[in-house]
């Protein structure tokens, strides 16, 4: 029989004149990527474990602008046990109407979520191909989006419920042309092979300085190279120089815009019909350490995961689950990261589940819901209402369940694997539907009927459930009588 290796998702035949130890590279390479066993992520250190209580974080520390706040979830100089082993960094940006988050990079990827309001988002990547036209691309779901690029500056609309991508490296700015404040939130995974620094985020500013004696979190890096050799390298005057380094601006990281800037003109052509990816553009390799150049510059950075039509899992009386992996968004296999988005109606669960491959950290978008996690050595150590706005870290592997409070509740779960497996306890496909009842009846000391009905219960359902006494779970009960 013929070799045959898997790359983006097709089998593809090797030739059998291929030396084996080539055959070997190709399979350390490519193999864990496929099945979303990535080794492109290092561990917490020995000395970090999840042992004690988690807790819903709050953000701890606001560093107000001019116009607009970043709020982080971590102590500034202090570690956090969870964020910390889970090798996660989270911060929530609040922008004004007309305001500019400053151009910045940082070391580490990220994923960012639109909890309210719309902007536009410009992105730098080194080496890529200079454009001046532009170019109209869309995501196959039935609407699409304009780039307007300019000397390899590629500018993006988002609005509320999307999701972008920001590769470490990567210059980006933030504008807000809507009417009402801009929220975002923005997770770091300090923990991924990309970061060549200590396990910890670091934001580099391109422009901006605070009042002195303020608190905060990063300076204008401008500010350590001389006015002179800044003046020599860039070809401009003393004086521009020296506005590059900000040392007298006052205003933060989040400035208001002058409507004589012209921020007008960047904005993206409003969306029209759908749109593909031209086929050579989304062929992304597997193995990321050889991911092609031009196909990094022509991705998306940006997903919606707020239409209905997108979502994987979907039930009337319970809700529905989005869940934004690399197939549906390659860019996510250069950033080593995924979202889940999760939408319970009122009273509804969420199938208890655990992560195979991925901590996971949930941002209450909307509403409330109980939650409980429980872990190796079955200890709650997380049983308490999470409400919008706090953040959950769930680490690898961590059973959790989730029941929605009175009008429902919005999550986002940003996972720090590009294809996060989950597995289900309840429901069809899960871990006890799939279990042979002779295997459940002995593991538990039950008779084959009660194994019968813990297999069967929620078999009509999947990962989202109704509420016990509603339409749906009457008929799954009925069904399950009858077996």
């Amino acid at each position: 029989m013929a070799a045959a290796i898997v790359l983006s998702g097709q089998v593809r035949p090797l030739p059998s004149s291929l030396p084996l130890s080539l055959l070997l590279l190709l399979l350390l390479c490519c193999s864990g990527t496929s099945w979303g066993w990535s080794t492109s992520r290092g561990g917490a250190a020995r000395e970090c474990g999840f042992d004690g209580k988690l807790e819903a974080l709050e953000p701890r520390h606001k560093v107000q602008s001019e116009a607009g706040s970043v709020q982080y979830f971590s102590r500034f100089n202090e570690a956090d046990r969870e964020l910390t082993c889970a090798g996660i960094f989270a911060v929530r940006v609040v922008v004004d109407a007309m305001g500019l988050l400053l151009p910045r990079y940082s070391n580490v990827h990220s994923l960012v979520y639109i909890v309210q309001g719309r902007g536009i988002i410009g992105f730098s990547f080194p080496g890529c191909q200079e454009e001046t036209q532009q170019q109209q691309y869309g995501y196959g779901y039935g609407y699409g989006h304009h780039h307007h690029q300019h000397d390899h500056h590629k500018i993006h609309r988002f609005e509320q419920g999307d999701v972008v991508a920001m590769p470490a490296g990567a210059q980006h700015w933030l504008y807000n042309d809507g009417d009402a404040p801009l929220v975002a939130v923005y997770v770091f995974d300090e923990n991924n092979n990309i970061n060549q620094l200590e396990p910890s985020m670091r934001k580099f500013l391109l422009a901006g300085g605070f009042s002195k004696g303020q608190p905060h979190f990063a300076e204008n890096i401008f500010k350590g190279i001389d006015a002179r050799f800044l003046s020599e390298a860039l070809g401009v005057s003393m004086h521009v120089a020296e506005k590059l380094q900000s040392r007298r601006d006052q205003r933060g990281e989040i400035v208001r815009v002058e409507p004589e800037h012209g921020f007008h003109q960047l904005n993206p052509s409003p969306s029209s019909s759908s749109f593909s990816f031209p086929s050579s553009q989304v062929q992304y390799q597997t193995c990321q350490r050889d991911v092609d150049r031009h196909n990094v510059c022509a991705m998306e950075v940006r997903h919606s995961v707020e239409r209905l039509d997108q979502a994987d899992v979907y039930s009337p009386g319970a809700g529905r689950i989005t869940r934004l992996t690399s197939h549906k968004f390659p860019v996510l296999n250069l950033v080593q990261m995924s979202a889940v988005r999760v939408d319970l109606y009122q009273d509804a669960i969420m199938s208890p589940f655990w992560n195979f491959n991925a901590h996971s950290a949930m941002y209450g978008i909307r509403g409330s819901a109980r939650v409980q996690v429980a872990s190796d050595n079955g200890t709650t150590v997380f049983d308490d209402v999470l409400r919008a706005g706090q953040l959950l870290i769930v680490p690898q592997g961590y059973l959790v369940a989730t029941k929605a409070q009175g009008e429902g509740f919005q999550y986002i779960a940003f996972e720090t694997n590009p294809d996060t497996m989950v597995s289900h306890v309840a429901g069809k496909n899960s871990v006890l539907s799939d279990l042979p009842a002779a295997v459940i009846a002995s593991s538990y000391a039950i008779s084959m009927e009660e194994a019968a009905e813990l297999k069967n219960g929620r078999k009509h359902e999947l990962a989202v459930l109704t509420p016990a006494g509603s339409g749906s779970y009457q008929q799954g009960q009925a069904g399950s009588a009858q077996q």
